[in-house]
């Protein structure tokens, strides 16, 4: 499956691209080197600057895992089996089906019920665990949104040392100015299209990601709770049927 957020910024660019073609520019013109150098690095510095490197890697994670990682599970069938398995053999004999789960989020949920934990005590500890999750999983959308703010600004300082550079060489001629302030006006073209045709899309599909990722555990919550309680199959389904997709 591909995932959109890719093809989104690929059809942007192209754009970009097809828009310069119809308006008979060259393409050549919108190639600079220094000041691609400019915005890549002076963002990339910012963003560290404002970021530690742990929380910079943990994002480029994240964005490879919502990007080529299938991580979606079907919440109601998962229930629904060990619904029928609580109502058969009782709910001690979920732990087995527990060491099973690579959702460690639910894995616990059903650990707590099958350790005898109050309903309360469940929610409480699933409830602060989702939070904890929920916070360390939009830092990765700010990330990238905070790099989106840099990129404009980094590429309003390249234009302003390139115009400096321009009006250092008056001397050359109107061709050689014109030339010269078309160039400095690459870093601030760079500077915007990087933040808004790249960086504000992923920092958008992370903090969706990160969204769904805090409705599925509030899924679980409900899902957990409810077959402790040993409430029924349809009032379980209503549990957790809000929260999915």
């Amino acid at each position: 499956m591909i995932h959109s957020t890719p093809l989104g910024i690929l059809a942007a660019i192209l754009s970009v691209f097809v828009a310069i073609l119809i308006e008979g520019a060259s393409l050549r013109s919108f190639f600079h080197i220094p000041a691609f150098l400019l915005i890549v690095g002076g963002t990339l510095g910012a963003t560290l600057a404002s970021f530690s490197l742990a929380q910079l890697a943990k994002a480029f994670g994240d964005l490879k895992s919502v990007l080529f990682t299938k991580t979606d599970m079907d919440l109601k069938q998962i229930f629904f089996r060990f619904w029928e398995k609580a109502r058969k053999e009782g709910l001690l004999s979920l732990e087995e089906e527990a060491k099973k789960l690579q959702n460690l989020f639910l894995q616990k949920g059903i650990q707590l019920i099958v350790d005898g934990s109050d309903p309360r005590t469940i929610e409480e500890i699933l409830w602060e665990a989702h939070e904890e999750q929920e916070k360390n999983e939009m830092k990765s959308g700010k990330v990238f949104e905070t790099a989106a703010g840099f990129s404009p600004t980094i590429g309003i300082i390249g234009t302003v040392l390139g115009l400096v550079t321009v009006l250092e060489n008056l001397e050359g001629g109107t061709k050689v100015l014109g030339q010269g302030i078309a160039t400095a006006f690459i870093a601030t073209f760079y500077g915007i299209s990087f933040a808004n045709l790249i960086l504000l899309p992923i920092a958008n599909s992370l903090k969706t990601a990160a969204k769904r990722k805090s409705n599925e555990r509030q899924a679980i919550l409900r899902g957990v709770l409810s077959l402790q309680s040993g409430e029924n199959r349809r009032i379980l389904a209503e549990r957790i049927e809000p929260f999915l997709d």
